[in-house]
């Protein structure tokens, strides 16, 4: 059953089909290992159990996780560059929309924060510019939910409601993108998370210098890259962010 691509998903249900497909690839799901039930995980994400069922039988599909009566959702035995290449191509034209709208407000966000530095902002990308500098580690989850915190919070920082609902709704879209893009990489591994942290620590130092224009070429630059990284085994296409 491995190698078929999950069905077309509702909305409600990408969400979380996301999560647990890179939290298998980052190994925070080991094979044969159990997921949360269904109710954990419909109150988790205050969705209905309909919508966790179909979350998981896109997963069931692509032969990742497995119902065993009296145990509940296993996850499968599998070869994880084959799962991450696998996950990349069937969710190619969704990445490419989300590299493509976060390249249409993202340089404009950072902008706006760079224009009108609160103390709130300028604590934060302190704080950030820390965590960076002091290579605080964690898990491969965990550093691409701080990734993905970052960017958000800028977007919180703007100061406008609707960038924060757009930027909340693309977050799984971002974790699966960053994680598929680590668990892909041709270059070393450890060369791409420090290229990532790089260019945010060029962005970070462009918004606390309130350089706008500086801060939007960083980010461009941040998500052209970050979109090369993520695409660069793609026969088909040359993607440009």
């Amino acid at each position: 059953m491995f190698g078929k691509t999950a069905p077309k998903t509702g909305r409600l249900s990408d969400g979380l089909y996301h999560d647990i497909l890179t939290g298998i690839m980052m190994g925070d799901y080991p094979p044969k290992s159990t997921l949360p039930t269904e109710s954990r995980l419909a109150q988790d994400y205050g969705i209905s159990r309909t919508i966790v069922r179909s979350a998981l039988e896109s997963l069931k599909v692509q032969g990742l996780v497995q119902s065993r009566q009296g145990s509940g959702t296993i996850v499968a035995n599998f070869d994880p560059s084959a799962v991450a290449m696998l996950s990349r191509n069937g969710q190619l034209p969704l990445l490419k929309d989300c590299y493509a709208c976060r390249l249409a407000i993202e340089p404009e966000i950072a902008a706006i924060v760079a224009q009108n530095m609160s103390r709130d902002a300028r604590v934060f990308l302190e704080d950030q510019r820390d965590i960076l500098k002091g290579d605080e580690g964690g898990s491969e989850y965990e550093r691409s939910a701080r990734d993905a915190h970052f960017h958000i919070r800028l977007a919180e920082l703007s100061g406008n409601a609707f960038f924060s609902q757009i930027m909340n709704t693309l977050r799984p879209h971002m974790l699966f993108a960053m994680n598929v893009a680590k668990t892909l990489a041709t270059c070393s591994h450890n060369q791409n998370v420090n290229l990532s942290e790089q260019e945010h620590l060029v962005l970070i130092d462009a918004l606390l210098d309130q350089n706008a224009e500086a801060t939007k070429c960083a980010m461009i630059r941040h998500l052209e890259l970050g979109a090369k990284r993520m695409f660069r085994d793609s026969a088909t296409e040359d993607v440009k962010a």
